[in-house]
């Protein structure tokens, strides 16, 4: 922990919650939870090529019943066939999962998964839209979808409306564009560009996209807290990620440093994107969770007694707060398991 996250430091709180867990076998990782909180989607990697998707039904913090595994179409075995990927989840707020995914090395598409009623079918086909599909990421109201395409570059911006079922350029750029985040009314896209090897931020909207934030090493996966946009970086070098907060163009703020970088996620919220979670890089925390405020002014640190802690989600369901996160059960351990701790008035 640093002075800047630690103005107010909450005594650590002990670990009590649940393991969700799957017959197979990899590392659990990005967690995401449904607007609801009733189901709670993440991935399971072997780092063969494989990378499985599930959904687990929550009910107060416990998972119900087994996992869903999401397989793509004509997939099979296990994790689906050799380097088949289901990954990048996104909840629509009426419930539908979207994510990406490819069978056996193929091409990555999108695909749309309502666990329970059926398995994951493709949402958008090669006559909409060609190429690898990437980064999907739905609207707050559920009325649009924006992704990454490489049909016409290096990776450039669509979006894909609901109502009309038609998918249009929303920008291109002779640059790979990656990690796209609506804010709260879907009138803006804030979006990471890569830059003389390198990524900075911009900002699309009005038809146009403007910077952000730049600087040295990567400023990336950006999501929205209002109006303010919340972002990892590794300005410092030498693989050190912070966090950081941007009110506008050129301003920004670190409210946490050395911090665990999720294996795809952006800076994990709570819903009412006051507070912002994460995991430390430091090995002598690795046990903790830590539960910063936006602006920097209190951070809550949550011991989970579990090693190399990280990749936390939160969500509000019932009136109580969860928290899940993926952890090593201890020093040597072969895999990284999925935690859900109620965390309930401690932000």
């Amino acid at each position: 922990m640093t002075a800047l996250s630690c103005l107010a430091l909450a005594a650590a709180l002990p670990a009590y919650g649940a393991e969700i867990s799957v017959t197979a076998q990899g590392h659990a990782s990005n967690p995401v939870w449904s607007t609801d909180g009733s189901m709670l989607a993440f991935e399971v990697n072997d780092y063969s090529g494989n990378i499985a998707l599930f959904v687990s039904k929550m009910s107060n913090g416990n998972p119900v019943g087994t996992p869903s595994k999401g397989e793509l179409p004509g997939a099979s075995s296990q994790f689906g066939g050799s380097g088949t990927i289901a990954a990048n989840p996104s909840w629509h707020p009426e419930g539908p999962l979207m994510f990406e995914g490819s069978s056996a090395g193929g091409t990555m598409r999108l695909y749309f998964w309502q666990p329970g009623a059926g398995m994951p079918a493709e949402l958008l086909n090669s006559g909409q839209i060609s190429g690898d599909l990437t980064w999907p990421a739905v609207s707050p109201d559920g009325s649009q979808l924006v992704f990454v395409s490489d049909a016409t570059g290096k990776g450039d911006l669509y979006v894909w409306d609901r109502a009309s079922n038609a998918v249009s350029q929303a920008m291109t750029s002779p640059f790979s564009e990656a990690a796209p985040r609506f804010n709260a009314d879907g009138g803006n896209i804030a979006f990471s560009r890569k830059n003389q090897g390198g990524e900075d931020l911009f900002v699309f909207g009005g038809g146009k996209a403007a910077p952000l934030i730049g600087g040295n090493g990567d400023q990336t996966r950006p999501v929205y807290s209002g109006t303010k946009v919340v972002y990892f970086t590794s300005e410092r070098g030498d693989g050190k990620f912070d966090i950081a907060v941007s009110a506008g163009p050129g301003n920004k703020k670190v409210v946490a440093k050395d911090v665990r970088l999720p294996v795809r996620a952006s800076p994990a919220l709570s819903p009412d994107g006051q507070w912002i979670a994460y995991g430390s890089a430091n090995p002598e925390s690795g046990n903790f969770i830590f539960i910063t405020k936006t602006d920097g002014s209190q951070t809550v640190k949550i011991n989970t007694k579990l090693v190399a802690a990280g990749e936390p989600s939160i969500t509000v369901a019932n009136g109580r707060t969860f928290l899940a996160f993926t952890a090593l059960p201890g020093e040597g351990a072969d895999w990284r398991g999925l935690h859900v701790m109620d965390i309930t008035g401690k932000l």
